[in-house]
């Protein structure tokens, strides 16, 4: 389970996050919506580690995030993702297994032919939704406890993103999964999540609050 308790974010005066109270339910998928600019990427990357928060506490399975063990447990998948020049689906995936011992590559290699990618191209020929899927199925098949998701379905047309929402529920369901997903996109959040939460300037709401927000 992952809780944050009033965690407080700061980037210089300005209050990213404002006492954020949340729970992510072991093995469900849970859909946190916010308009651009609401925290809602800050908020990932604390919980993996990345950023430490200013105030309040975040737990993986009762550990702080900044604790070996509790990143070990998940797989942060951002919005923009990362990788050397000239690297292939075949060496992310490589490189992924040097982190994630039990990263299944043969899986990994049947999703690239599922989504029609080539493991020896190199990436940088790819369109962002072909990265963005490669990276998902890099995401799946590391074996982590926890994924978080950071506009997981940005880029995608209608066909894939069908075909992404079935290997995140799959993960969810037969891998015990659980995921946490960030978008702007309310409707993309509904066909596939478990739980949801809206996160607006900051702050955490209820449905009530978010419609009059809307």
């Amino acid at each position: 389970m992952i809780e944050l308790e009033n965690v407080t974010k700061k980037f210089d005066q300005f209050l990213c996050l404002d006492k954020v109270s949340l729970i992510i339910p072991e093995g469900s998928i849970y859909g946190l919506v916010g308009e651009n600019g609401a925290g809602k990427s800050t908020l990932l990357r604390l919980i993996a580690g990345i950023y430490r928060p200013d105030g309040g506490e975040i737990r993986i399975d009762g550990r702080h995030p900044s604790k070996t063990a509790a990143k070990e447990t998940l797989f942060y998948l951002p919005d923009v993702q990362y990788y050397e020049r000239n690297a292939t689906p075949l060496t992310i995936g490589d490189f992924y297994k040097t982190f994630y011992p039990q990263f299944a590559m043969e899986e990994y290699r049947y999703l690239l032919e599922q989504f029609g990618l080539e493991e020896g191209a190199v990436v940088d020929s790819f369109s962002k939704g072909m990265k963005k899927q490669m990276f998902i199925g890099a995401a799946v098949c590391a074996g982590t406890k926890y994924l978080l998701c950071d506009e997981v379905f940005d880029g995608l047309d209608p066909g894939i993103r069908k075909k992404v929402n079935e290997i995140l529920t799959s993960a969810a369901k037969n891998r015990k999964m659980t995921i946490l997903i960030v978008s702007h996109y309310m409707e993309e959040l509904e066909q596939i999540c478990t739980e949801k939460g809206f996160l607006h300037r900051g702050r955490i709401l209820t449905q009530e609050e978010w419609n009059q927000v809307l």
